[in-house]
Parts: C-alpha cells; sequence; structure tokens
C-alpha cells in the first residue's frame, strides 16, 4: 500500500494570510489607541463643563374667576354698557341698558349667582335684553365670587358653623354696600325698583333686607334659590331662610323649574308652606317646565314675571 503524505501547503498562501494577519492586527492596533484617547478627552470634557440645570419659570396662579368675567365683558361688550361702579373699597362692573318703549316702569336690578357671570345664560341675559323694550331700565351687576373656603372643611359641626358664618358675614357686608350703590344708581331713573336675584344671592338678599338699615327695593323676584352649605347644616339654614321670607314684607315671587338644583327642589315646598302659615300676602310660587337643566324657559319667565307684577298693582 502507498502511504499517503499531507498535501503541500503552498508557500504563496502562508504569505498572503501572514500578511492579511499583519495588517488587520496592525488595524486594531492603530485604531485603539485613538478610541481611547477619545474618550478620555470626552470625560475630561465632562468633569470641566458646569452642569446645564432647565431653568422653567415659576407656575403662575390661575387667574381669579371674578376677573375672567370682568375681562371678558370689557372685551366683548361696548363701553355704553358697561359701567364701572365702586362701592366701599372694591369695584365693580355692572351693565346698563335704558328702555326703549314709549313709557318708563321703572329699573330692574339683575343679579345673577356667585360664580356666574353678569351674561348669564340660564335667565339673566334674556332678562337683560328683553325687559328695557317692556318699559324696564335694566342694571345687570358681576357678582364676586362665593366665600373662600365656603363651605367650611372644618371636622365638628361646631366649627363648620362658626367658620361659614364668618365668611357669609363678610361676603353680606360687601354685598350690602354694593347694592346700596346699585339702589343710588337706580334712583336716578324714574319709577319702581325690581330685584331679580339669583340662587344662593337671592336667599341672602332676604337675610339682608330683613334688616331694618337696608335699602329695600319694591319688589323681589327670586330664581331657583336656595342656602348652600355642609350636608349637617343644609336643613337648617334652608330652614332660615324660609322663616325670613315669610315674614319679610317684601312682595316676592319665587320662581323654580321642573328640571333644577336638587337642593332647590327640595326646599321650594317648605318656602310656600312657611309663607301661608304666616299668611304673606304678595307672595306667589311657581314651578316652570323646562328641557334643559338650570335654563329657564324664556317667554314663560317673562309672562310669570309680567302677571304677578300685575296682580300686585305694577
Amino acid at each position: 500500500m502507498h502511504k499517503k503524505f499531507p498535501r503541500k501547503i503552498s508557500r504563496n498562501n502562508i504569505n498572503s494570510k501572514a500578511v492579511a494577519l499583519f495588517i488587520c492586527s496592525l488595524i486594531f492596533i492603530c485604531s485603539t489607541p485613538v478610541t481611547f484617547a477619545e474618550e478620555k478627552k470626552a470625560d475630561a470634557a465632562t468633569e470641566k463643563a458646569p452642569l446645564k440645570t432647565n431653568k422653567t419659570s415659576p407656575i403662575q396662579k390661575p387667574i381669579a374667576l371674578t376677573k375672567q368675567h370682568k375681562d371678558d365683558l370689557k372685551h366683548y361688550l361696548t363701553g355704553e354698557q358697561v359701567k364701572p361702579l365702586l362701592a366701599g373699597p372694591d369695584d365693580y362692573l355692572t351693565l346698563v341698558k335704558r328702555y326703549t318703549s314709549a313709557n318708563s316702569k321703572g329699573v330692574a336690578i339683575l343679579l345673577p349667582e356667585w360664580q356666574q357671570g353678569a351674561t348669564n345664560p340660564k335667565a339673566i341675559n334674556y332678562l337683560r335684553n328683553i325687559l328695557p323694550s317692556k318699559g324696564w331700565s335694566t342694571i345687570a351687576i358681576q357678582p364676586s365670587n362665593k366665600p373662600e373656603n365656603y363651605p367650611s372643611k372644618a371636622i365638628t359641626v361646631e366649627e363648620q358653623k362658626k367658620e361659614n358664618q364668618l365668611a357669609l358675614d363678610d361676603y353680606k357686608n360687601k354685598l350690602s354696600t354694593m347694592l346700596n350703590a346699585v339702589m343710588n344708581t337706580a334712583k336716578e331713573y324714574p319709577g319702581i325698583v325690581l330685584v331679580i336675584a339669583q340662587g344662593n344671592n337671592a336667599a341672602l338678599l332676604v337675610d339682608l333686607y330683613s334688616q331694618e338699615d337696608s335699602q329695600r327695593p319694591n319688589a323681589l323676584i327670586m330664581l331657583s334659590s336656595y342656602r348652600q352649605s355642609n350636608h349637617a347644616l343644609i336643613n337648617s339654614v334652608n330652614e332660615d331662610f324660609a322663616r325670613q321670607l315669610a315674614f319679610t314684607e317684601l312682595p316676592v315671587l319665587d320662581l323654580y323649574l321642573k328640571h333644577d338644583n336638587p337642593l332647590v327642589l327640595a326646599k321650594a315646598a317648605q318656602r310656600k308652606s312657611f309663607a301661608k302659615q304666616e299668611m304673606k300676602v304678595y307672595f306667589r310660587q311657581r314651578q316652570l317646565n323646562n328641557n334643559i337643566t338650570g335654563y329657564y324657559p324664556e317667554e314663560e319667565l317673562l309672562s310669570q314675571i309680567n302677571s304677578w307684577l300685575k296682580a300686585i298693582g305694577w
């Protein structure tokens, strides 16, 4: 048998492989120091460079709701309608429209619910625009926000009652000063003075008009009136409101809606019952049918106001 000898490796193949290996090693050796050097330079630059901090502007507080309402009134309405009013240290905005009919019946002062605008579309803005054609000059008031931290967040009922009283006393003092200033403006017009108030402000007006030194209008129309408070105090404060309403000699038209605030619906019957017990003559309560919660049907609202005014001689 013949012995198999290993195949001879070509010298050219060995040389070519050696050259390729040498070139790869040379590339690796040459490139490695450069990479390390670049990394060292980058680390040194990072250490020397000061840290950059993100400078953000401080978060601004949201604009107060009352200021938003005032800015909107000044922007969207003409200067002839928007009239500033100074009441003590506070300034307010009123929207004034003179009567456009042949004869003047008087002045209707329109006071929206707190947190609402003087052009509140639920009822106030409609009356502001329609009453001048019926002989009424209108003065719509941009009210203040509701008292801060009201209702109270105290733990005990006694603390809640005390804090609520302090907050409401301050609010009522400002409300009384503002209404006195509006009443002085209303006296410049011929005829009677009618106040149309909404929600909590309507209930607080009854409290103010129960005081002997208050400037009372000739009549008061309440729209969806009630007293907001803590759960434990809601019944007592609304009962006080109903009793004050029954005892006041001021003619009152009490209007509310079929689809209204639950508290309005729950306390309307109580006001009517107390008024009957005290045989309050110039008191009328009516429920109006509505499709959208809180929004008064316009023609029916005007009809109820006109019919009640005629019933009491105006």
